[in-house]
């Protein structure tokens, strides 16, 4: 045992160099099967998520229960057995039962019945319960095919549904990503896309694009027999081809206490195994734009833009010995050419305000002789002078014209991955069995973001790679004990590059964002480290479960966060200061043409203290907001997560299940993050089968729910100004348009009389055109050796200081879960669920600016209705900050909440007779208090936290899928027969609800230091309305056969059918519109204008595909 052990860690050691990794992997599969020799280990309980249970009871022909039945399990494809004795009370029971077919043997003692065959089939996540009645000696044994066992499982506590190997193939999937069916089951949406097009998630940091009880996507724990694919920021690894995955279970609300790691949904994943047969397939299935509708957004001049994609493999599977050892394989490519649509060249844009155009005309017209006082300057002249800086031409402007056309047109997107899997199942016994599954995957996307309003230069490249082994083994015990363990390992690389390498971020709020992300480039290696152990007891009446938990992922990251830069222009700085500001006109210009228009025209003096737009801004080079950060970028950290479970599954009567359980966590996150050390998670449900029948179930739940921590929290804290590594770490600086008038030293404030004058801090307008001279309009990355002629040096406690820490009372993100509902077996195979569902999130993660304490400032005129604003003085007496020198103190509290109430409603059918049909329709709400965890989701008001809970950006009220697999039998030897048999239609319709949006004004109005989270006048967040998404996609097949176990399938799929323009992007940025105007839905709800440019405010900006179709063919062997 001693050698195995040190054997392992020389293993695990290799491990940590991806250049042995995978030789180690094979190497560790071995050794980890030594351990068996000895016993098992009792380790990581994410459950037995990948088998199935079986009970059931015997009876006679007049209900009384037979005891000491012998009782046969066997698997029709691999030929392995399993047996079990009933008991006193008749009942007999099979625990951690891998889902396949299989032929279930009754035999009674005695001679005295005879014996009862039944053909089953259990599937991932089942709780079957198969009554069996013998018949007398001498009455003729029967075989029952029993496709899909009961319709209705009176066991099953949770809320939960199976997706099935016949679904996984045949329905229609436009990228072949399985887990996209998950959304075809009730109460999950779709967690990628927001209706917002200011979408401020960082892209090292996805989510799993499913959204369980309203969450974010993250949360939730997604496992392919059993281990977790999840990356540390709640993404999910490419791991395997639809050609490996065998079926799927979805859990969406309490679930039992064998499951952790979650707070959200989880989705279990089976792949397939080798049989007795040899057997296999292979594929290809391509798409062209000559076949496709055009995109509502592809302004193409030249024709509709290119599309094609290329999806081939196949698979392998055999016995390497019958009945023993069984060999599987999967492999598929995936290839892609399209384009992604940037328009932000509207004409429109160019040129002057009704309300400048007024003012200007009205300057011009004045005669020669009309002199601004105190000026020598004519007035027709300065209307000249204003008409010609602020309209955007090619003579006056010629790299923002540039820069919009460049930018706008039809951007390659093209996209190249490879899935690989193998497995080997063996069978060390009748009691033991295991298998080892590897997988490769890699991944190339260009241009990952670009498209409505964002350039190319924002886009990223994605290069990503994943490597793993899985190990399991089975081991019975006795008929009673049950053990099951599962060891996990992964090697896992993402590296994000920015299109432009150099920067700085241009956001040209609701106009174009440009240039480097702000967070990129970024490295991630994860080294994951997993396993689990359950065991599964009976105790008379009593299902008794236990394990224990261990995770470790070691991890490396290298995030360049802010090195690039930022600039953000907003539609807020008066017309009077962008002319001096701008160096247009001198102050004594400004209040001369103030006396003149009092004098001649008093009604276009409102005009001077308009702002002008965020394009003008730009031109004049007079950004609100700048924001840098220097330093060290790479940092090495640990995660530990151990947890413990006990549940009991209790069948109290024949028609009652109780299922009770605790389960505890514990965690230790990378870089000194503290979280709470009390994760106890209590859980109960029961399962009430009404009239005894097996026909109606009442089930329900309840119990607390714990996630993990997002590690790039943890990584934000430790990297971004924290205190505790001021010589390793990345310190930022943040200059806005007001910071110009504190004093660089604030122990001698005199010495700062004029903003921007000597011995006074920037502004962002002074380091804009700094930056802009020194680096010969950007060619070159700024450096902190520019801003020295400032007197502005990047380090803890400097001015312009902006830092993130960690909440001391940091927590677990938790929920609390309830459902109830009722089920009723409608026969036929067709079964009727109703169902609540109740998630509470609390612990969620948000940023909070702590370095306010009052707000007295006056309302900013741009937003008068926004109430008072955050005074920065050098004055203790008047600032509304304890530290007006740091520009940003944030903190990362788990203090926000979310709350969601569904009523779901599902008719079901499973796959028999030849058809099978899955319906549902949700009726959910969802509210939350942040969108995700990144500062510029921040709340508006760091005062009043309360004032941003509204209406999730994922909720959505409404949501309707109808999908079915429905197919022609072989039904004779005539022509007509020949023609129509063995045709698959396979239809996905699809309805949701519009969702939120949050309506923006693009600048800083309450002068916190934040462009990004200012909403206007007094509407709450996420106000505005999105469209409503509907789609119909279909499958049709036609397939020959040659022989009995071969055969073609032909295959034509459609997506999108009706050819539907779903709008997706909305321009929030509307601080660019009119007071009046912008009353108009201060107190509504806004809605996006089709019709009008992706630049104006609340123009649609992208939509989802237009129809396509697709091509392909399939070999089975």
């Amino acid at each position: 045992m001693k050698v195995c052990f040190q054997r392992i860690r020389a293993s695990l050691e290799n491990l940590m160099d991806v250049k042995q990794f995978a030789n180690s992997l094979f190497y560790l599969s071995g050794l980890l099967l030594c351990l068996f020799v000895f016993g098992t280990l009792s380790v990581q309980a994410q459950a037995s998520s990948s088998t199935a249970e079986l009970r059931g009871l015997v009876t006679d022909a007049t209900g009384a229960a037979i005891p000491n039945a012998a009782v046969t399990l066997t698997d029709t494809t691999r030929g392995t057995t399993r047996t079990a004795v009933t008991g006193d009370d008749g009942e007999y029971i099979f625990l951690v039962v891998p889902p396949s077919d299989y032929d279930l043997r009754v035999e009674a003692a005695g001679g005295s019945f005879a014996a009862n065959t039944q053909r089953i089939r259990l599937t991932v996540g089942q709780q079957a319960n198969i009554p069996v009645q013998l018949t007398a000696a001498g009455v003729a044994a029967t075989v029952d095919i029993v496709a899909n066992t009961d319709v209705v499982e009176t066991d099953r506590t949770q809320q939960s549904s199976v997706i099935g190997e016949r679904e996984v193939l045949q329905l229609p999937l436009s990228r072949r990503n399985f887990l996209d069916l998950a959304l075809l089951t009730p109460g999950v949406n779709d967690s990628d896309n927001i209706a917002d097009l200011s979408d401020f998630r960082v892209a090292q940091g996805r989510a799993s694009g499913l959204s369980f009880g309203g969450n974010n996507g993250r949360g939730n724990l997604v496992t392919v027999d059993g281990g977790p694919v999840i990356t540390t920021t709640g993404g999910v690894f490419d791991t395997i081809s639809q050609e490996a995955v065998q079926e799927f279970q979805v859990l969406r609300n309490s679930y039992n206490a064998e499951f952790g790691l979650s707070s959200g949904g989880i989705v279990n994943t089976v792949t397939k195994s080798g049989s007795n047969r040899i057997s296999g397939s292979v594929f290809g299935l391509f798409r062209d734009d000559k076949f496709d509708a055009r995109n509502a957004f592809d302004f193409n001049p030249n024709g509709q833009s290119e599309f094609n994609r290329q999806q081939y493999g196949g698979s392998f599977g055999a016995p390497i010995q019958q009945d023993k050892t069984f060999f599987f394989t999967a492999i598929e490519r995936f290839n892609q050419k399209q384009n992604t649509f940037v328009n932000l060249n509207n004409p429109a844009n160019y040129t002057l305000s009704p309300s400048q155009n007024s003012l200007i005309s009205f300057l011009e017209g004045r005669p020669s002789t009309d002199l601004i006082p105190g000026t020598t300057i004519t007035a027709n002249a300065l209307g000249a002078t204003l008409r010609n800086r602020f309209t955007t031409t090619t003579a006056t402007y010629p790299r923002t014209i540039n820069l919009f056309t460049t930018a706008s047109g039809q951007f390659p997107f093209d996209a190249n991955q490879t899935y690989f899997s193998a497995r080997v199942d063996h069978n060390f016994s009748d009691r033991s069995s295991g298998y080892i599954r590897i997988h490769a995957n890699d991944l190339l996307e260009e241009n990952q973001a670009a498209g409505a309003l964002t350039a190319v230069s924002r886009g990223r490249t994605l290069n990503q790679f994943n490597t793993g082994i899985l190990f399991s083994q089975t081991q019975q015990f006795s008929a009673n004990i049950v053990n099951e363990f599962k060891a996990d390992f992964v090697y896992y690389k993402s590296r994000l590059t920015p299109n432009d390498p150099i920067g700085p971020e241009f956001n040209i709020e609701g106009f174009g964002n440009f240039g480097r992300d702000i967070f990129l480039p970024s490295t991630t290696t994860d080294r994951h480290y997993d396993f689990l152990d359950n065991v599964s007891l009976i105790a008379g009446s009593h299902t008794i479960k236990f394990g224990g938990n261990f995770n470790f992922i070691r991890q490396t990251g290298t995030n360049d966060t802010f090195f690039g830069g930022r600039f953000n222009f907003g539609s807020v700085l008066p017309l009077t200061t962008a002319v001096v500001a701008g160096g247009i006109a001198a102050p004594a210009t400004i209040g001369g043409l103030q006396a003149f228009l009092t004098a001649n025209n008093p009604a276009l003096l409102s005009t001077l203290g308009a702002p002008v737009n965020a394009l003008q801004a730009f031109n004049l080079n007079l950004p609100t907001v700048y924001q840098q950060g220097f330093g060290t970028t790479t940092v090495y950290g640990s995660v530990f997560r151990t947890g413990v479970y006990v549940q009991d599954t209790w069948k109290a009567i024949r028609n009652l299940t109780l299922n009770y359980g605790l389960r505890y966590s514990i965690s230790k996150e990378p870089f000194g993050l503290h979280v709470d050390k009390n994760d106890f998670q209590p859980r109960a449900g029961f399962a009430y089968d009404i009239t005894g029948d097996g026909k109606t179930v009442i089930r329900g739940g309840a119990g607390i729910f714990s996630a993990y921590v997002n590690t790039l929290v943890s990584g934000v804290i430790r990297t971004l100004g924290n205190p505790d590594f001021p010589d390793d770490n990345i310190n930022i600086v943040l200059a806005t348009a007001t910071s110009g008038g504190l004093p660089l030293n604030p122990a001698n404030p005199t010495t700062c009389p004029v903003a921007n004058g000597p011995g006074c801090l920037p502004n962002s307008f002074a380091v804009y055109q700094r930056l802009l001279a020194v680096t010969n309009g950007f060619t070159r990355t700024p450096t902190a050796a520019d801003l020295a002629v400032f007197g502005v040096v990047p380090r803890e406690n400097s001015t312009l200081e902006v830092r993130f820490l960690g909440d001391q009372n940091y927590k677990t993100p938790e929920s609390y879960q309830a459902s109830l509902a009722i089920e009723r077996d409608l026969g036929y195979g067709f079964s009727f669920e109703a169902s609540y569902l109740y998630n509470r999130g609390i612990y969620l993660t948000r940023n909070r600016d702590t370095n306010q304490f009052k707000r007295t400032g006056a309302p900013s005129a741009n937003n008068p209705l926004g109430g008072p604003t955050f005074l920065r003085s050098f004055n203790p007496a008047l600032t509304d900050f304890r530290n007006p020198f740091r520009f940003q103190d944030n903190i990362y509290e788990s203090s926000a909440n979310s709350f969601y109430h569904a009523g779901t409603f599902a008719l079901r059918r499973r796959f028999t007779q030849n058809f099978s049909v899955n319906a549902h329709y949700t009726l959910s709400k969802a509210i939350d208090e942040v969108t995700d965890f990144n500062s510029d989701f921040s709340a508006q008001n760091p005062l009043d936290l309360r004032a941003d809970r509204a209406l999730s950006s994922f909720d959505q009220r409404h949501r309707v899928v109808l999908s079915g697999v429905f197919q022609v039998p072989n039904y004779g030897d005539s022509p007509a027969a020949r023609i129509f048999s063995n045709f698959v239609f396979a239809p996905i319709f699809n309805y949701g609800s519009g969702r939120p949006f949050n309506l923006l004004l693009g600048f800083d109005a309450n002068n916190d230091g934040r462009s990004q989270t200012d909403r206007p006048g007094t509407i709450g967040r996420n106000t505005g309305k999105g469209e409503s998404f509907y789609s119909f996609d279909a499958r049709l097949s036609r397939r020959f056969r040659f022989g009995e176990r071969r055969s073609l399938e032909l295959i034509a799929e459609g997506f999108n059918l009706f050819n539907r323009t779903n709008f997706q992007g909305i321009n929030n940025i509307v601080g660019g519109l009119p007071l009046a105007q912008r009353a108009e839905f201060e107190t509504g709800q806004a809605r996006g204008i089709e019709g009008i440019a992706p630049t104006a405010p609340l123009g649609f900006t992208s939509s989802a595909p237009a129809r396509q179709f697709q091509f392909g063919a399939r070999f089975n062997f």
